[in-house]
């Protein structure tokens, strides 16, 4: 894996709007959404997202959710918990996050309810999560989990915070078919490119990449973008 100090050059060099296209404009989007003394929910949280990290000091609780005890935990609380089953009560969040979840959820449309049931009404889910259709996520879908780990401890994932995919929830069609079922009503919608991410084994695979996710800016190009970000709101109630 190369250095940070590597890759910030070859960015800089070869995809130079990289953190505005793919974190920047998801970062505004979310903070638009993101009331002062929010309560939060980060579902498949681990030790914690860092989009909701990065809002820290506009929160009044921070919890999270998974199915397994992280080490250490940047929360202010954590319930070990299946997102198809969350043990809290009805309009407890005034948000909740799913950041690279629901394509390990076998059952993505029932996480969609409880999320919808536990969110206040006005309140936003947030995610983000592969388009399954592209493909980076088409070669993935056919490698063996463990190998699909070895790969990733290449590039810095440690092989127990990779798990099976079921990408049951992984297009736009089928999200915006499954959320709208439980009730959300969508508020901002895109998708980007990360292909860059998997290739930073040397600097020359991370170059590639790195054009490759750029070219994705292209409209015609823009069905190889392998990730979807997204925020949906429970609507107020009458």
């Amino acid at each position: 894996m190369i250095a940070p100090q590597t890759k910030k050059a070859l960015e800089e060099r070869y995809y130079p709007t990289l953190q505005e296209t793919v974190f920047g404009r998801f970062e505004r989007e979310f903070t638009r959404c993101l009331g002062r003394e929010a309560v939060a929910l980060d579902t498949g949280s681990g030790p914690g997202s860092w989009i909701l990290q990065e809002q820290r000091e506009r929160l009044r609780l921070l919890v999270g959710e998974d199915v397994y005890l992280p080490d250490v935990s940047h929360l202010d609380a954590f319930v070990l918990a299946d997102a198809q089953h969350l043990p809290f009560g009805d309009h407890s969040f005034d948000v909740v996050v799913s950041y690279l979840v629901i394509e390990h959820l076998p059952d993505p449309a029932a996480a969609f309810r409880e999320y919808a049931r536990v969110i206040k009404p006005g309140g936003y889910f947030v995610f983000k999560t592969p388009a399954v259709r592209t493909p980076l996520f088409l070669l993935s879908r056919l490698l063996p989990t463990g190998l699909h780990k070895r790969m990733k401890a290449r590039i810095g994932t440690a092989e127990e915070d990779v798990f099976p995919a079921c990408y049951r929830a992984n297009t736009v069609s089928v999200l915006e078919r499954d959320l709208t079922a439980a009730g959300f009503r969508r508020d901002w919608l895109a998708t980007v490119d990360q292909t860059y991410a998997y290739l930073s084994h040397n600097r020359w695979t991370y170059a590639l990449g790195l054009l490759y996710s750029r070219m994705t800016e292209w409209r015609a190009l823009a069905w190889l973008r392998n990730q979807i970000i997204g925020i949906y709101q429970i609507p107020e109630e009458v």
